[in-house]
């Protein structure tokens, strides 16, 4: 069996303060949402569409991220993506998910850019 190469990398702002919690083996997880813009022109307009991407980041990567990180930092985060469907009332949906193997702390107001890793 051949593995496949599952790697995303993203840039984006934090959406809310990060969530830092202990799984019951007592491992940390650290999830927070980002947001992510990207513009194009249609009809001589500029079109900012905005994507939202749900984070976790385990062990020593969870800690300092929850240590570092607040609402409206800039990262850019390295990791893997995962989905799964969610069957609701009437219908069905992707939840999509990306789990971080790096994090770079690219600004905070008035910071300089540095590793959470």
């Amino acid at each position: 069996m051949n593995a496949q190469t599952n790697i995303i990398v993203i840039e984006g702002r934090l959406t809310s303060k990060p969530l830092l919690k202990r799984t019951k083996s007592g491992k940390s997880v650290c999830r927070f949402t980002i947001s992510n813009n990207r513009y194009y022109f249609q009809n001589k307009n500029i079109i900012d569409d905005v994507s939202f991407f749900k984070i976790a980041a385990w062990g020593a990567l969870a800690e300092r991220s929850a240590e570092t990180l607040s609402k409206g930092s800039l990262v850019l985060v390295s990791g893997t993506l995962s989905s799964k469907s969610i069957a609701g009332s009437n219908e069905q949906r992707d939840d999509v998910k990306i789990t971080a193997a790096n994090i770079k702390f690219l600004s905070r107001r008035n910071a300089t850019s540095q590793p959470c890793n």
